[in-house]
This record gives structure tokens, sequence and C-alpha cells, in this order.
């Protein structure tokens, strides 16, 4: 993990935990053709919040999202591990989600990322092969609700 990930910041369970078990199931199912874990592709940033995960976790249960347990754990290019997952959706048989997962910047900051896709409950093959994917509406869409939720954010 790098040095950015300030670990002082405790993460939910449900993070730590995905943490912990997700690299192994990696492990399993990736000469399978599987994955439990991914590189966070960079297209997917929304921008940096100046909230501990604590403070933003507030803000994202106020926009509608919840946490995400069954999401692959997202690795940032620099090796730092998402400090949790999120999806927010109409209802819980919608087509599509919204998905943010979140890293933290050091200090007191977030970095923000999104994308838009199938919900795995409804279409859970389509999720997983990742039909459907539309990062720039993903982008959009969390961009227009943290502006609505009066939350600010950098593009750095």
């Amino acid at each position: 993990m790098a040095a950015t990930d300030d670990s002082r910041q405790p993460l939910d369970l449900t993070t730590r935990l995905r943490r912990r078990v997700l690299p192994t199931v990696h492990r399993i199912k990736e000469p399978l053709g599987g994955f439990a874990t991914c590189t966070q592709h960079p297209d997917e940033y929304v921008g940096t919040v100046d909230r501990t995960v604590s403070e933003f976790r507030t803000d994202l249960e106020a926009m509608s999202f919840t946490p995400e347990p069954v999401a692959s754990l997202k690795i940032h290019r620099d090796g730092r591990l998402s400090a949790g997952s999120w999806v927010r959706r109409r209802s819980p048989l919608s087509s599509r989600q919204l998905h943010v997962a979140l890293f933290r910047a050091g200090g007191e900051r977030l970095e923000v990322f999104a994308h838009s896709e199938y919900s795995w409950l409804r279409h859970p093959y389509r999720h997983y092969t990742a039909e459907g994917w539309d990062t720039e509406a993903g982008v959009r869409r969390m961009r227009s609700l943290l502006s609505a939720r009066g939350v600010a954010f950098s593009i750095e």
C-alpha cells in the first residue's frame, strides 16, 4: 500500500474484509478467466474532495448510495487499495447503477472515481463482462450529484 493511503483513518468493516478476502479470491478466479480485483481506470476520475472517509460516507448516503460489498477491489495505478465501493440505483431492480470507488489521497482528502454500468442484481452476466460500461456518463452524473449536494471537488 502506498504511503498516501493514510491508515490512521479507520475503514468500515466491509472495506477491511474486501481488502483481506478479494485478493485471494482473485488468485483463484484469474486462471479461469475471472477477476476479483482490478486496476482503477484513470478516465473514471471524478475529482478530489476534502473529506475523510467517514465524512464522505454521510454525503454518499444522503445521495442515496449504499455500500457495495460484492464489487471487485479496485487498485489505484500507484498501488493504493480502494477505501470504499458504493452504488446508487433508482430501485433494487434497476437495470443500471452508478458505481463509485474512493481512494485516500493523503490527509483528509479522497479521490472519487465513477462509472455507470448494468446492475449486477438485475443483469449479472452483462455486469461481469462490462457490457454497457459508461465511464463518461458515470463521471458526469457523479459530478452533478456532488454539485447538487454542495460538495466541493477539485480536478487534479
